[in-house]
């Protein structure tokens, strides 16, 4: 992935002078050297560069500076942004760091690049050093290299209403090949998932992308996209995306976590009082396969209080890990 950025390079930071060039205010051969930190030369060898292409340039002198633009034929309609407006697109692209290697994480740097090329002189100064004034640390994301075909079949279909053919490891090991119509592509815990009904289990289904054996766009298959499906359905009041039964959850956490745990919504029901030595939260849910793993992330200072069957399976999971550790 690396090589392939590497070899269209020269062409991504010709876009970016092209960016600048087609701002109504225009730039000097100076601007460019000093946003890109190149030599005035190399500034110049890149409009040259540009006109070869076939741009067409033209200068104007102002303020006794010769300032650059496009031909406003050639121009194209563009967004410009504030200072304020940029930090909030990349922080916004910071939050899909994890995506590298789908092409997503790979386009949102591409939009920025080109946005912030159109950023006057004392706006692009402000965001300079963005890139280390706002950084996001993800916690464990899945590896997604050798995916961005994966991706964009499955985002062409997406948007095209079209079928696609799958194998994946949920089905056979990965072996059956089987077919279904794309609905949502679902970001869940800085993993990616494909929400999609299934031909081969007659139901809707829910597919880690990183199960893929392999992804094939069938092109034409026209599907209709059901009016009646909604998203926020997918879950269906579970903890997390695997559903079960209708369970109703008590925990008690210690003070030195109650901050934490009241600071964040876990579950639309959550229901979180004050009690001795900490606080209790209460939360009706669809299932609890998801809420075992949860709750050990707070070692011992959580405890389930109900129902008996969740407390006694995180009792056996406690009772095998200290057995390992004292062997």
């Amino acid at each position: 992935m690396r090589d392939e950025a590497d070899r269209y390079a020269p062409a991504r930071r010709l876009n970016e002078v092209r960016a600048m060039l087609n701002s109504a205010t225009g730039v000097t051969v100076y601007d460019i050297a000093d946003r890109f930190e190149v030599s005035v030369r190399t500034a110049i060898r890149y409009l040259r560069a540009l006109e070869v292409a076939g741009d067409s340039l033209y200068a104007d002198t102002v303020d006794r500076k010769r300032v650059w633009r496009l031909e406003p034929s050639a121009r194209h309609e563009t967004i410009t942004l504030t200072a304020a407006q940029m930090v909030a697109l990349f922080l916004s692209g910071r939050v899909f760091d994890f995506l590298a290697g789908t092409g997503f994480k790979e386009d949102l740097d591409d939009v920025f690049k080109r946005v912030r090329a159109t950023l006057a002189r004392k706006d692009f100064l402000a965001v300079r050093n963005i890139e280390r004034k706002i950084f996001d640390v993800n916690e464990a994301p899945h590896i997604y290299s050798g995916r961005l075909e994966d991706v964009n079949d499955i985002t062409t279909a997406l948007l095209r209403d079209h079928r696609l053919r799958v194998r994946h490891d949920s089905v056979e090991k990965g072996k059956k090949r089987f077919v279904v119509d794309p609905y949502t592509l679902l970001v869940y815990k800085k993993g990616l998932y494909l929400v999609a009904y299934s031909h081969h289990h007659k139901a809707r289904r829910t597919f880690a992308l990183d199960g893929f054996r392999s992804v094939q766009w069938i092109r034409d298959d026209r599907f209709e996209y059901p009016s009646d499906y909604d998203p926020a359905t997918v879950a269906g009041g579970a903890f997390g995306l695997i559903a079960g039964p209708p369970t109703h959850v008590r925990i008690f956490f210690e003070q030195s976590v109650a901050r934490f745990v009241r600071r964040r919504q876990w579950h639309p029901s959550q229901q979180i009082k004050t009690v001795p030595g900490g606080i209790e939260l209460q939360m009706d849910v669809a299932g609890t396969t998801e809420v075992p793993s949860w709750v050990l992330g707070f070692g011992g200072k959580a405890t389930v209080l109900e129902p008996a069957t969740l407390r006694g399976e995180i009792a056996t999971e406690l009772r095998t890990a200290l057995a390992r550790y004292e062997n």
